[in-house]
């Protein structure tokens, strides 16, 4: 993933995770704090009682809400983008995904917890094995096992989140290794 299109993909999750918080956390999100103000003053245009003055509300700020979108400063996506976002994050331990949720959460039913992949490069280094993915990410190793069978472009790989911040890789269903993404 280049750095544009991590970029894009953190900037995306940063401005639509309150989206789909949804209903989930009621706590936070019942008073909707969480979400854009924007958002916020369109949804309260549903209480005038008025309807000429509402259909006025709505007007307004359904051009205000457009307004923020084209000037990126909000962001509307769907689930399936978010999702994408996160696929793409996945592996990188910062303080943004953290941040957003993504991660260091043991408690979050949402959580990618592995993804299943194609190696499409692998090479070894002072450290170990160095595998790229079809996704474009990079993982190096960080731990002294090794795989049974060296892996090769085109096979299929599983990574999985590990407790306390680790992430195993498994090979053509062989044991798995520990390793750090990179890039």
């Amino acid at each position: 993933m280049s750095k544009v299109h991590l970029a894009a993909a953190t900037s995306l999750l940063l401005l639509s995770h309150a989206a789909l918080a949804g209903d989930k956390g009621k706590s936070g999100s019942e008073s909707g704090q969480d979400r854009p103000e924007a958002y916020r003053e369109l949804v309260a245009c549903r209480e005038i009682q008025d309807s000429t003055t509402r259909l006025t509300c709505f007007d307004r700020q359904v051009a205000a809400l457009e307004q923020a979108a084209s000037q990126h400063e909000i962001v509307i996506a769907d689930k399936q983008a978010v999702e994408t976002a996160r696929r793409g994050l996945f592996g990188f331990a910062t303080p943004v995904a953290k941040l957003m949720g993504f991660g260091g959460n043991a408690d979050s039913t949402d959580e990618l917890k592995e993804i299943v992949t194609q190696v499409s490069g692998a090479r070894r280094n002072s450290s170990g094995w160095v595998l790229d993915f079809e996704d474009g990410s990079t993982w190096e190793q960080n731990d002294t096992r090794d795989f049974v069978l060296s892996p090769k472009v085109g096979n299929e790989a599983k990574i999985a989140r590990g407790i306390l911040g680790t992430f195993t890789i498994s090979v053509r269903g062989q044991r798995p290794i520990k390793m750090r993404r990179v890039k």
